[in-house]
């Protein structure tokens, strides 16, 4: 038997161990300096921030383009505290994939749809304010606002499934 068959994690205990790393990550931010540009760090690390793909996606894309654009800000805890969640994840998946010999370049027939969705996905992390690990990470604060995220994103899974299968079906 092979090391990367020997070594599998079920999902619950890969989402403990994701729910473990974000919390670390969120309370890590405390521990960094006092303030950041004379603001109290507190003050500028939003809840659940430690693990969101959303959130450090748009940090990342903000802190890019800051040359041509100086009105776009990240996140004030992106200052002191970098948003590589995005590049980690992708990275992390990419060596599992490899090591795992599960990783294979597909194609689709119609990549357009694909890019649709994404930018769709994103739009509507945006209306949001997070992706929906956040999400769920912020209901663990008992956030309102988390349970009403929570409650469009299963409507929104529901419409979808309706009308797939009403497009199936017909």
């Amino acid at each position: 038997m092979s090391k990367a068959k020997a070594f599998r994690l079920k999902p619950w205990q890969a989402g403990l161990v994701i729910g473990l790393t974000a919390s670390l990550a969120q309370a890590g931010y405390y521990l960094l300096p006092k303030s950041v540009a004379g603001v109290a760090t507190y003050k500028v690390s939003p809840p659940a921030y430690g693990f969101c793909m959303f959130c450090h996606t748009r940090d990342l894309v903000n802190w890019m383009v800051q040359a041509v654009a100086p009105m776009v800000q990240p996140a004030p805890i992106s200052v002191i505290a970098p948003t590589a969640t995005l590049i980690g994840v992708l990275l992390g998946a990419f060596v599992a994939a490899k090591v795992g010999q599960q990783f294979a370049w597909r194609t689709t027939i119609q990549p357009w749809k694909a890019v649709l969705a994404g930018a769709g996905v994103s739009f509507f992390a945006g209306m949001l304010g997070a992706c929906p690990l956040r999400i769920i990470v912020r209901a663990g604060y008992l956030e309102a606002f988390a349970f009403v995220g929570m409650g469009s994103i299963a409507l929104g899974v529901a419409l979808g499934t309706f009308l797939v299968l009403k497009r199936g079906a017909g």
